[in-house]
């Protein structure tokens, strides 16, 4: 009777509605049942998906990245080596215009102005090739001939 008389007021029921509103969201809970009235979930979801696209992209700025090395260094190894055979070459070129055996014969005047506007012509037609280059005088004290206007 005692009981029955406590539920008269508004303070007796209010125990039993909060255990039985706990009791229906935690049987909803183990069904299944979610309730999400501000989309929280769903705002995760797009943010892991933004963060997992720009994880991506970057991945694959890294991986362009990294090919674009590769081949920066390929190609600068392909010219490093270029330039050790052209060096070579020039030296055993030069070392063995300096042993033949017209070397200390001077140059005729008119072939070495041919062979001057012979390089000049080189030099238009592929100025990458025709550097400012320092030319040692030449055996018999003559000058060098120059090498063409710089690119």
């Amino acid at each position: 009777m005692r009981a029955l008389s406590r539920l008269r007021f508004p303070s007796g029921w209010i125990v039993p509605a909060v255990a039985l509103a706990v009791l229906v969201i935690a049987v909803g809970h183990g069904l299944g049942v979610r309730w999400d009235p501000f989309d929280l979930s769903g705002r995760r979801a797009r943010a892991a998906e933004a963060r997992a696209a720009v994880a991506a992209a970057d991945a694959g700025a890294r991986r362009f990245e990294s090919e674009g090395m590769a081949g920066q260094a390929r190609r600068l190894e392909h010219l490093h080596q270029q330039a050790v055979t052209v060096a070579r070459e020039t030296a055993a070129a030069a070392a063995q215009a300096r042993s033949a055996s017209d070397a200390s014969i001077p140059l005729d005047p008119a072939r070495a102005d041919r062979l001057l506007r012979h390089d000049r012509e080189l030099c238009r037609l592929a100025p990458a090739a025709c550097g400012p280059a320092e030319a040692d005088p030449a055996a018999g004290g003559d000058p060098a001939v120059r090498a063409g206007p710089a690119a």
